[in-house]
């Protein structure tokens, strides 16, 4: 499990501090890690953290087996990058 406070670039916003998070993750056994689409703060860096845990509990070590047919998890690196569009280049839709 990872834990994730998103909007962090929202800081007027904020209902909960990063230190509180931190401990109650930590009680809680998981990892943490705070995100900004907006800015790309850490977002694939907790799609890494979640999908590398993943991979390590079907390595053997946590007990989980891929079901039939299933190759399990790979992590392959980014091959996306961020690009600035042009003064008037209209938004783009999500392609998730």
């Amino acid at each position: 499990f990872v834990l994730v406070g998103h909007k962090c670039d929202l800081v007027a916003e904020r209902a909960v501090s990063a230190e509180e998070a931190g401990r109650m993750a930590a009680t809680l056994g998981m990892a943490f890690v705070e995100t900004s689409a907006r800015s790309n703060l850490n977002v694939e860096l907790a799609f890494q953290m979640l999908a590398g845990g993943i991979q390590r509990a079907m390595g053997g070590q946590g007990g989980l087996a891929p079901h039939r047919g299933c190759g399990g998890i790979r992590l392959i690196p980014s091959q996306s990058r961020c690009r600035t569009r042009a003064r008037r280049e209209p938004r783009e839709r999500c392609q998730c």
